[in-house]
């Protein structure tokens, strides 16, 4: 059997065995909330935006421009630390920085996707390493980075992207010791409220905007 064949094989069972199961719980007398279709497009749905997520962090350990500029969407606006304008121009803030690294790895985990037919709302955390020279010319350092993508996407044409990004910079490590987290600027980390932006972009979402 094809590899081909066996997706498709793989395909009709699923829908075989979703249908079952939602027939099996409306003889019950519980309600079935999504069609066998409706909850593959969730799942196939999903698992295109971790792709797009990841593609931009491989994106930028290799300082692959086009393959992060193919995450976002031409009108794609986002507010990152202290940049608060179009992913357009981030990528370019972004560029000026990526190719004079001697080291990069960003690591998503955490990764969470609600999916309302053409529009998505996802979150997840992100782990980054950067090597670099020192300014003073006296050798290399490292600096490691945490926080949180959250997103909105869209998908247009079958194909994913995101519409508007929020990043979040919870805890920075510099070559001296840690940045105190006080001293982070207002609305660029976490807060441990429902005050967190996470709350106020999932309202949006769940209100259609």
């Amino acid at each position: 059997m094809s590899g081909l064949d066996r997706r498709s094989a793989l395909t009709a069972a699923l829908v075989g065995g979703l249908a079952a199961s939602a027939g099996t719980a409306e003889a019950a007398g519980k309600p079935r909330k999504m069609s066998a279709a409706q909850q593959i497009d969730m799942l196939v749905s999903r698992a295109d935006i971790e792709e797009v997520l990841f593609d931009y962090a491989r994106g930028n350990d290799h300082a692959d421009e086009a393959l992060i500029r193919s995450c976002f969407w031409p009108e794609s606006t986002h507010k990152h630390g202290g940049f608060d304008g179009t992913s357009t121009k981030f990528v370019d803030f972004a560029m000026k920085i990526l190719p004079k690294l001697k080291y990069c790895k960003h690591h998503i985990s955490n990764v969470s996707i609600r999916v309302k037919g053409d529009r998505a709302f996802s979150e997840c955390y992100y782990a980054a390493h950067h090597q670099r020279d020192v300014k003073d010319g006296t050798g290399e350092e490292d600096i490691f980075f945490e926080g949180r993508y959250i997103d909105l996407l869209e998908r247009r044409g079958g194909m994913w992207k995101i519409i508007r990004r929020r990043g979040m910079s919870d805890w920075t490590s510099a070559p001296k010791p840690a940045i105190p987290y006080a001293t982070l600027p207002p609305g660029t980390h976490a807060l441990r409220s429902r005050e967190d932006e996470y709350y106020t972009m999932l309202a949006a979402f769940e209100g259609g905007r």
